[in-house]
């Protein structure tokens, strides 16, 4: 049997120097959890917990558990497994060999924080102690609620699950606050996995090979290679059950497979990024449906050539009346505009209005005029603005593509922003090789030489929503703020 020795992918050389995978110390909240109560049965029941000396000593026997050592200072108690910091210009975290919050972390508006997820297979056993299964899922990303001491909050809860653990689930979690009504938004693509394998870094080493050193061997064999990261995949935080539950991200070693050998030397940090935005008096909303239905939803399956309409629906939920809100749509380069398409229906347009000049609406945005707030913030002004697309192939990759289009509102220089998305698949065929053609020998040659109305209820005014506070819309994917609200 192999001791739990602590040299590991949080002390090694190369995790030490990669942000997002560093050394983590003891928080001092605890809000860690588990599924033992269920499975056994009994109310409030939890996970066995070790000290290292326990799992070297051979108290965890042949059983696979995750994140139960409490005493290693390097990785901090293991049950608090899910930790928040500030993100650097680069995305990376700005102190990764630092304090990690794993309780409560106050936002600023329009900052970014990187979520971390350490997982650990406790069993001593390598490979022979396997985990099978094994995923982690991210949730709860999305709008504040008012906490017990009347401050604004979204907790984040990290979770790993595996099919022959004891318990199967874990969770844990980090909680953000404001005295200010916000929302987190994930930033798509972000998702990271950190590891010694080929999952985890660009400078692999196998399971295999770590399971034929020991002692010194294996700790100089971890120092000599450097952990990279490598994507993961939105998954964590999109992905559902057909329950509608969070299905969430394998992982693994060798492979995203769900097998995680025992052993620190096999454990991976997860990190993933939410940025936080301070609500504005005004909500948007985005939908989509194809050409010819009825139904809106969040996500549409269309195929290539097909087209369908997104809807774009503004509200005023202050209580002042907003001038000059700006509407524009984020249109990537898979879904191509059809001209002539865009409406605005509002209170002095029950019927549609079609607005010139076409296509602002994918450009430099349309400015749909004032709208009145209510006393309550719940009966202000609205407006829904339609407009038609075409689904092309630019980029597509062969398979499942996902395409994110973004429709924001700008007022008084805050924007607020919502996706919608096309799912199309691209079939490929592989290339038919043609034969080489005969050559033939060379034979000598002889040488021969409108305007734009009212889009409101009341009179428009020349805006361009600017350039500058656009830059990120592509980045930004509210998980699940649409269903908080």
């Amino acid at each position: 049997m192999k001791k739990a020795i602590k040299n590991t992918l949080a002390v090694s050389a190369g995790a030490v120097a990669v942000a997002g995978a560093a050394i983590a110390v003891p928080y001092a909240v605890t809000a860690w959890g588990d599924s033992t109560y269920l499975e056994t049965g009994v109310a409030g029941s939890h996970r066995t917990l070790y000290k290292l000396a326990d799992i070297n000593d051979g108290k965890l026997g042949d059983k696979i558990t995750f994140n139960s050592i409490t005493d290693v200072a390097e990785t901090g108690n293991e049950v608090d497994f899910t930790s928040a910091q500030e993100a650097g210009a680069d995305g990376l975290a700005v102190n990764p060999h630092g304090n990690w919050e794993g309780g409560n972390v106050e936002v600023e508006d329009g900052k970014e924080y990187v979520v971390r997820l350490y997982v650990h297979n406790n069993s001593p056993k390598g490979i022979a102690g396997t985990s099978t299964g094994t995923k982690v899922a991210i949730s709860g990303i999305g709008a504040s609620k008012t906490n017990a001491k009347g401050k604004q909050e979204v907790e984040v809860n990290g979770f790993i699950e595996s099919d022959n653990a004891t318990p199967k689930e874990y969770w844990d979690y980090v909680r953000f606050y404001s005295n200010t009504s916000f929302h987190l938004d994930y930033v798509y693509g972000s998702a990271m996995i950190y590891n010694h394998g080929a999952t985890g870094t660009t400078d692999p080493i196998s399971a295999a090979e770590i399971e034929s050193k020991s002692g010194e061997e294996l700790k100089a064999l971890l120092n000599s290679h450097t952990v990279t990261g490598k994507p993961l995949g939105d998954d964590i935080v999109l992905k559902t059950k057909a329950d509608g539950t969070l299905d969430g991200q394998l992982i693994g070693f060798d492979a995203l497979d769900g097998n995680v050998p025992g052993c620190y030397e096999y454990s991976s940090y997860i990190t993933i990024r939410v940025k936080a935005v301070f609500d504005a008096p005004y909500t948007v909303e985005k939908k989509v449906r194809k050409v010819g239905t009825k139904e809106w939803s969040e996500v549409v399956d269309a195929e290539i050539g097909e087209q369908v309409e997104f809807q774009i629906e503004y509200n005023n939920t202050g209580t002042e009346t907003q001038d000059n809100v700006m509407i524009r749509d984020i249109l990537p380069g898979n879904l191509k505009y059809v001209p002539g398409t865009t409406k605005l229906y509002n209170m002095n347009y029950p019927n549609w209005a079609t607005l010139t000049p076409d296509g602002d609406i994918v450009t430099r945005g349309v400015n749909i005029g004032s709208y009145l707030g209510s006393p309550d913030g719940k009966n202000g002004g609205n407006a829904f603005i339609r407009f038609t697309a075409e689904v092309v192939d630019t980029d597509l990759a062969c398979g499942e593509n996902f395409i994110y289009n973004w429709g924001q509102a700008s007022y008084a220089n805050t924007l607020t922003e919502d996706s919608a998305m096309v799912r199309t698949n691209k079939v490929c065929t592989p290339d038919t090789p043609k034969p080489n053609p005969t050559p033939t020998p060379d034979v000598p040659t002889t040488d021969t030489p409108s305007s734009l109305p009212n889009t409101g209820p009341m009179a428009v005014t020349g805006g361009v929503i600017a350039t500058g506070s656009v830059v990120t819309a592509a980045g930004y994917f509210l998980a699940s703020r649409k269903q908080l609200r």
